[in-house]
């Protein structure tokens, strides 16, 4: 079945020769958002360092489109030989569970997980600091007497941002207008300029603006406040007990890669992740850093793929 997420293919790879040295020559790190989101901040030391342990250039690329459905066909369609490799989020499962059409490649068979990067920071709702509200109450109450609610930049449908959003109508009871952008610095911008009344971020693309005053921010979907921002609230203590939202960001590759491979992989990210800049990088992102085993992230992916389709379900019976 195509959506049991590929949580074995990573282990039932063939028995392939290991003879050749791996990697002899560079690998591409694919990501599906534009430059200037959160996968750009840790994305780009974690190739830097995992190109000083694997002793070879390991090439950040954005590719952004279709909620990383083009960066992910292009890993599913590579050569299964461990040289493309895919950082992404959970929108990775969120095309899975919400997309209206066939997708272009098959989850189980045509990628493999390879670890878990990073976990457990929330979603910052942040507004347009021009929004004529301060806190939670106001904005919700500004939203429902708005004719079709307030704009809200998210960067795909099934991605953390959409779900972002779907709480916000599920707990709140307001309306909002979803605009799909390509990243989370494109829906930043949208903001800076006026165009866009809100957007679910994560920490490090919106702190600086919420420092400097050119970003508001309404309340965090994790269960405890932020260490950069403690005056900011939770949605369960601004009066949503249910709304919890926590992102995570993982490395794919393209199925049938052999195992060792994969580990090789999966254990110079592990080792990137103790140096002292990714770690300062999680911390600011108020993250958990990572770099688990193949098994333990398809672990995870089971637990995400639960949460997903419990959201989709809602949505679905919620329009009914």
């Amino acid at each position: 079945m195509k959506r049991r997420v590929l949580l074995l293919s990573a282990l039932a790879v063939p028995a392939l020769a290991q003879t050749e040295r791996f990697p002899d020559r560079p690998l591409r790190m694919l990501v599906p958002f534009a430059p200037g989101g959160p996968l750009d901040i840790t994305g780009r030391p974690l190739a830097e360092a995992m190109s000083r342990i694997l002793g070879q250039t390991v090439v950040f690329e954005n590719r952004p489109g279709a909620n990383g459905i083009v960066a992910t066909q292009a890993v599913a369609t590579a050569r299964p030989d461990g040289y493309t490799l895919i950082y992404t989020t959970g929108s990775f499962i969120g095309n899975i569970v919400f997309s209206t059409v066939p997708l272009p490649y098959d989850p189980e068979r045509d990628l493999a997980p390879v670890t878990l990067v990073s976990k457990g920071n929330g979603m910052m709702l942040v507004g347009r600091a021009s929004l004529p509200a301060q806190n939670m109450a106001e904005l919700v109450a500004l939203a429902k007497s708005r004719p079709g609610g307030l704009t809200c930049a998210m960067t795909g449908i099934g991605n953390i941002t959409h779900l972002g959003a779907e709480q916000f109508r599920e707990y709140t009871g307001a309306e909002l207008l979803t605009l799909v952008m390509q990243g989370t610095g494109p829906s930043i911008t949208a903001m800076l300029s006026d165009q866009v009344d809100l957007c679910f971020s994560t920490l490090p693309p919106a702190d600086p603006h919420l420092r400097a005053g050119r970003l508001r921010a309404f309340g965090y979907t994790a269960t405890r406040r932020t260490y950069a921002f403690p005056e900011v609230p939770t949605m369960q203590e601004a009066g949503y007990p249910d709304w919890e939202l926590i992102g995570m960001g993982g490395i794919w590759t393209t199925g049938g890669v052999p195992r060792e491979r994969i580990l090789a992989v999966q254990r110079a990210v592990a080792e990137a992740m103790q140096t002292p800049l990714m770690q300062r990088l999680m911390r600011e992102a108020e993250s958990e850093g990572s770099g688990a085993s193949p098994e333990e992230f398809a672990a995870h992916l089971a637990k995400e793929m639960a949460m997903q389709r419990r959201i989709a379900q809602r949505i679905s019976m919620g329009r009914q």
